[in-house]
């Protein structure tokens, strides 16, 4: 489970709204939650359980982030409008920041169905299972996610801010390469699904679930 789904479980956990620097944690609970309830998790139907239980703990943490963030700052959180900058669009790694401020300015609701649709590549069928709800809701949610995500895509392209070599040659994304889209549609979509979860997370999950020891494998 873990060498197959490490890397869904984790991007899960981001565009859920994990600060950075609490994502290898929640991916090892996510992990180690499912390892106490495996009698509970079907053949074949691992990734959804995974996902389901990583969303759960996505939503506790960002009400405990949001408890700190009350404490300790009263600023509010920047708009999408305040940082579509020239300066801030000068790479992919700013590509990916902007990707996941359009993501996390979307209803919770809406972001879930976007992200497991979108960038999962999870069936209608498999998110109403993974989410609980009837088909037809997690098709309207659908619906207004990609109209607002469009919104939020047009509106950056009006400023006429990118610069050609940010978001030039990009990866395909996965359910909207059939659908006419813009450029910076295709790039921000790419951007919001890397491929591989680094080397030590991977070490790090392993360990926690006991599965080798402190020092890796012999």
């Amino acid at each position: 489970m873990v060498d197959e789904h490490l890397n869904a479980v984790a991007r899960t956990l981001r565009h859920a709204g994990v600060p950075s620097s609490d994502l290898d944690d929640e991916i090892q609970r996510t992990f180690i939650i499912a390892a106490k309830r495996i009698d509970d998790v079907h053949v074949g139907a691992e990734r959804s359980f995974l996902i389901q239980v990583a969303q759960n703990l996505a939503w506790h943490a960002r009400r405990q982030l949001a408890r700190r963030r009350e404490v300790l700052d009263a600023n509010p959180p920047e708009r999408i409008e305040e940082i579509a900058t020239p300066e801030f669009l000068t790479g992919r790694k700013q590509m990916r920041q902007l990707f996941d401020d359009i993501i996390g300015s979307l209803h919770e609701s809406l972001r879930a169905v976007f992200t497991l649709f979108e960038l999962e590549d999870m069936s209608m069928n498999e998110i109403a299972e993974t989410l609980g709800l009837p088909r037809g809701t997690v098709a309207s949610r659908l619906r207004r996610a990609r109209a607002q995500f469009r919104l939020h895509v047009a509106s950056i392209e009006l400023e006429g801010v990118l610069p050609g070599e940010v978001i030039s040659p990009v990866a395909e994304p996965m359910r909207l390469r059939c659908e006419r889209m813009g450029t910076l549609q295709h790039a921000l979509l790419a951007a919001g699904a890397p491929a591989h979860t680094s080397a030590s997370t991977y070490a790090k999950t392993l360990t926690a679930l006991g599965l080798v020891g402190p020092g890796g494998p012999p």
